[in-house]
């Protein structure tokens, strides 16, 4: 399947960027595989130069390996690097579940239902390739009623460098809908005010992630 170009409202440096993310989260782009420049630039329809500028945000985020006057390598998987990134992700993530459920308003709450019923809707037609970012929303509308922005612009930098390994867990659709259901048990102790059932189960839906990816890495 060919790539489409670059929409006309979008940078195309951002646009490279985005498709070369993907790309590495779903496995087109395999560990530890060279890109090649110019080949790349070919099939994302830009000059090289947007392109270099998306390969050194995707090197400076982990995602490659820059190496000195050789090409650019797609970083393996790990589980010492997913013990790592996750450790951080539970600490940061316990945090501002609870101080979002603390200062979280109504409006906060129908904002979270809202993308809670999105996800479900979409697990409930079988609309799997939007899991991953279903996920990501939830845990984002629900964590921005923190008013904690550096502490969760730092959860973003780790959600970022968890978002294959998240793709690897929620490949199974038991796991998926394991996940909404966490989620919906989340919701009710976020919606309730009840910050350290919300933190107890959020701790809980992170770690069982990890569990689970040791036995797939």
């Amino acid at each position: 399947m060919s790539t489409p170009a670059a929409p006309p409202t979008w940078r195309k440096q951002d646009w490279a960027y985005e498709q070369l993310r993907e790309w590495i989260i779903v496995g087109r782009l395999g560990y530890g595989d060279r890109l090649d420049e110019a080949s790349l630039a070919e099939e994302l329809r830009i000059s090289r130069i947007p392109l270099r500028h998306a390969l050194s945000r995707l090197a400076s985020e982990g995602l490659l390996i820059d190496r000195p006057h050789r090409s650019l390598l797609v970083a393996p998987m790990s589980r010492e690097d997913a013990e790592d990134v996750y450790a951080g992700r539970t600490a940061l993530e316990v945090l501002l579940a609870t101080r979002a459920t603390e200062r979280a308003g109504t409006e906060d709450v129908e904002r979270v239902r809202r993308v809670l019923a999105v996800q479900t809707e979409h697990i409930a037609a079988g609309r799997l390739e939007d899991s991953r970012h279903d996920d990501r929303n939830f845990h984002a509308a629900m964590y921005e009623s923190a008013r904690m922005t550096s502490t969760f612009a730092a959860l973003q930098r780790l959600r970022l460098l968890s978002e294959r390994y998240i793709h690897l867990y929620l490949k199974q659709p038991a796991r998926l809908q394991d996940s909404v259901q966490q989620h919906h048990a989340i919701f009710d102790a976020f919606a309730a005010g009840d910050g350290a059932r919300a933190a107890q189960l959020t701790e809980r839906h992170v770690t069982e992630g990890i569990e689970v990816l040791r036995t797939l890495l």
